[in-house]
């Protein structure tokens, strides 16, 4: 029996995985800037993966090469965090909690994540189940992402952060290609729970370790370079 996902595996998550990101943060952030970034990531979001989900298609319908794989993971990888850096950077959002910014900008843009990858041609059933696992997978890596690269700016080492999460996107985007390749097969779990895995391992170390260091104030982070 089929299942329409796109909605719950869109807005409805992302704003939860926000609330959880900025709960404790209560007056360190302007709520109109998360309202304007999260918006404003949909709307990105819907256009970079418009395009990259025309690319995508047309890829795996014929047969998958790995250097493919590669070059295709690399470039979309190095767009999205591109533009993540680019309006997380802005002098409006870099000054006082870049890192929550990040985050929210990357989480909306992760909310039609959905519909790239179910709206065309995929649909949920008992024999792909487990690509419920990628949209949750995108959601929590982006908003990591978000959080690394929001850090980078704050503490003034954006080029490492961002090579980080390049690297990590470019990692994401080939297990998803090929989750989504071998959809229906056993190979394709394999992938998934791998994006899953890896994406709340990223998680977790941009939450746990990341943020608090891209929440201190600049002349607590100087004391401890």
């Amino acid at each position: 029996m089929e299942i329409n996902v796109l909605l719950p595996l869109g807005i409805i998550p992302a704003i939860f995985i926000l609330y959880f990101i900025i709960r404790n943060y209560d007056g360190r952030y302007q709520e109109k800037n998360i309202i304007l970034l999260f918006i404003i990531g949909i709307i990105v979001g819907m256009i970079i993966y418009a395009m990259e989900g025309m690319v995508l298609y047309q890829f795996i319908s014929e047969a998958i090469y790995l250097n493919l794989v590669i070059f295709f993971s690399l470039l979309f990888s190095m767009v999205e965090q591109i533009i993540k850096f680019a309006f997380i950077n802005m002098r409006r959002f870099r000054e006082d909690a870049p890192p929550l910014y990040g985050a929210t900008f990357s989480l909306g843009f992760s909310t039609v994540m959905a519909p790239l990858i179910f709206g065309a041609t995929y649909s949920i059933n008992s024999e792909n189940i487990f690509l419920l696992f990628l949209p949750f997978s995108v959601m929590f890596f982006n908003a990591a992402a978000g959080i690394f690269i929001g850090t980078g700016i704050k503490r003034k080492m954006a080029l490492k952060y961002f090579l980080f999460v390049f690297l990590a996107g470019a990692l994401m985007w080939a297990a998803i290609i090929l989750s989504l390749f071998y959809s229906g097969g056993n190979e394709y779990v394999t992938f998934s729970l791998f994006s899953i895995s890896f994406s709340l391992i990223i998680f977790y170390y941009a939450f746990q370790y990341a943020l608090s260091y891209g929440m201190m104030e600049r002349r607590e982070l100087r004391k401890m370079e």
